[in-house]
């Protein structure tokens, strides 16, 4: 469908720079594509890989980033029929089943191409692939609905997926307790389970964890100290779940389990780095998984998600995030990697 539209974008052009707050304009909408109007979007660290490089070369450079946010869909492309102007979204890189579309770009003033993914959010108005585009259920509102889009079916799913049945006396650990280990805090929480325990190196996040839910907080150092008296018992940690990408907390995710324990990785490291195992370990009885939320379906899940967000105080929740305008996206960024907030939520 022809339109005219313009958008502010935050582009990536080159790695380890501030993102540049461009107009780009918007071409026409192709099949299964749909125009959405940004209302919130938050800041992964999938992006914070992106901008400092540490995914290695960017070969799509420039680029608009972002996938996990809501808004309001403004333009229909060809061949949709299940959704109509208007209609509140969420928006996720997490691909339902259904036909997609052809990845979409924009051009700038000068007509140079800036390319784009099947979702992108760090901007006012984006083209998205109908197959990554959710409708948000009633009473869910759009700024907890964006966490839809990755932090939520991360943690809930990391849980739900692995979690098997568990004594009252069994531990889960959580290996770095951002936005996907808080959502796995809430999962395990909305189980039942008291006996958990969250390591981070930020004493920021590990505050708010244990304002959540977690019976014990602590560094690596400390945790350790408390399994060594005894204050965690070992052999009882039957789930450590990894979030952190950090190669020196998988490696202790691991030594911390029971024999007969299980850890769950999906944490993303630095390109290139490797985490030392003992193989002993996994010859002994200790498993170990990988995990991505494209592994469980949002789209057969997200009405058992929402049941569980609602039995949350939202006023709880949203302390755990902090908000900034579109304009001030670079600080967010810069906030983020230095630890100072837990997520960053972009308001548009």
């Amino acid at each position: 469908m022809k339109n005219n539209y313009q958008s502010q974008f935050a582009v990536l052009e080159k790695v380890n720079k501030p993102l540049l707050i461009k107009n780009l304009k918007i071409p026409n909408l192709q099949k299964n594509q749909l125009l959405v109007k940004i209302k919130y979007s938050y800041i992964c660290g999938t992006q914070l890989n992106e901008i400092y490089g540490t995914k290695g070369p960017d070969k799509y450079l420039p680029h608009t980033l972002g996938h996990e946010a809501s808004g309001y869909i403004v333009n229909i492309g060809p061949n949709i029929k299940d959704f109509r102007v208007g209609e509140k979204v969420i928006l996720s890189w997490i691909k339902k089943k259904g036909p997609g579309s052809t990845n979409p770009f924009y051009l700038d003033q000068k007509n140079k191409k800036i390319n784009s993914g099947l979702v992108s959010t760090f901007s006012h108005l984006a083209i998205v692939s109908k197959d990554r585009v959710y409708k948000i259920p009633a009473n869910i509102p759009m700024d907890i609905a964006a966490l839809f889009g990755c932090a939520l079916p991360t943690g809930f799913g990391i849980v739900f997926n692995f979690l098997k049945k568990l004594s009252k006396n069994d531990y889960v650990g959580i290996y770095g307790v951002g936005g996907v280990g808080i959502m796995s805090l809430i999962a395990l929480n909305s189980l039942g389970i008291k006996n958990i325990y969250a390591v981070d190196k930020n004493k920021k996040n590990l505050h708010i964890a244990k304002k959540i839910g977690c019976k014990f907080t602590g560094k690596p150092k400390e945790i350790d100290k408390k399994i060594i008296n005894k204050l965690i018992d070992k052999q009882k940690i039957k789930y450590n779940f990894e979030m952190s990408g950090n190669k020196m907390m998988m490696e202790t995710a691991m030594k911390n389990l029971s024999n007969n324990g299980t850890m769950i990785l999906a944490g993303n490291t630095r390109k290139g780095d490797f985490v030392r195992l003992n193989p002993y370990d996994l010859i002994f009885g200790k498993k170990i998984y990988g995990f991505s939320a494209n592994n469980i379906s949002l789209e057969k899940n997200i009405k058992n998600y929402i049941k569980i967000i609602k039995k949350i105080n939202l006023r709880k929740l949203r302390n755990v995030f902090s908000t900034y305008k579109f304009e001030s996206i670079n600080k967010a960024v810069q906030d983020f990697k230095k630890g100072t907030i837990l997520r960053p939520l972009i308001k548009f």
